[in-house]
């Protein structure tokens, strides 16, 4: 099967006009370009997140020095509900404090898409 792209939904476009205005066609048409322009979108978003994700990992001491525990913790959440999605583990038990913290933020992440844990 023939992977369905803007320039296969156009040639099937021009295919059909010879016979009058397929509408069938122009919706499968603009379909398809929004579907291209959503899949670029997401590459650029990914390749963004993953830019920024290797530039808080290069400043490591600095950022956790600089930045407050809350805000570390918003940034962790994000970060799992980015890379992985719901979370999928049980919460960590006493006295692991610091994982018990990480996991609570990333459980009150739950819902959010991938794409909007990125942005």
């Amino acid at each position: 099967t023939k992977a369905c792209n803007s320039a296969t939904a156009l040639s099937f476009v021009v295919s059909t006009q010879s016979t009058g205005i397929n509408l069938d066609a122009l919706l499968l048409f603009v379909l398809v370009l929004e579907s291209d322009r959503m899949a670029a979108m997401t590459t650029v978003l990914i390749e963004e997140f993953e830019s920024c994700c290797k530039r808080v990992q290069d400043a490591g001491e600095q950022i956790r020095s600089t930045m407050d525990m809350k805000d570390l913790l918003e940034l962790y959440g994000l970060f799992k509900q980015a890379k992985v999605g719901d979370c999928n583990t049980d919460r960590p038990k006493y006295p692991n404090f610091k994982g018990m913290s990480q996991w609570d933020s990333w459980k009150s992440k739950e819902g959010t898409s991938k794409d909007e844990a990125m942005s």
